[in-house]
């Protein structure tokens, strides 16, 4: 009876050593769109590609809602672009309703928290 007891011992012990890995896996990231110095936004529409540099995966959305756009990710180093076409709708200087396309910088971002933030500066295509 003793030998069937230490058996069953025996057996658990390895269950109970096991630690579990609980670190999330993704991260919740929040992106702000800051137009040019000097540009009143009135909208911006565009699909926002992000790019895991270690797996190549990418994702994309669009759903910016005033310039702000939430994203779950999976954490890693990624760089971010503009799809051909987006662009912001603004009010220049002078105050004339204009359109124009925008990129970004596209040096690499870091997310890697379980929640992140990020203003990117939206440079003008021409």
């Amino acid at each position: 009876m003793k030998l069937r007891i230490y058996l069953l011992l025996l057996a658990l012990l390895p269950l109970a050593c096991v630690e579990k890995d609980t670190e999330p896996l993704f991260t919740e990231v929040t992106i702000t769109v800051q137009p040019p110095e000097g540009i009143e936004m009135v909208r911006f529409q565009a699909t926002m590609v992000f790019e895991n540099i270690n797996t190549r995966q990418k994702v994309s959305t669009s759903d910016f809602i005033n310039g702000r756009l939430e994203v779950r990710l999976l954490k890693g180093l990624y760089r971010l672009s503009i799809n051909e076409g987006g662009g912001m709708t603004y009010y220049d200087a002078e105050g004339r309703h204009r359109f124009s396309e925008v990129v970004v910088d596209n040096t690499p971002m870091k997310f890697v928290a379980d929640s992140n933030a990020a203003t990117i500066d939206l440079i003008f295509k021409n």
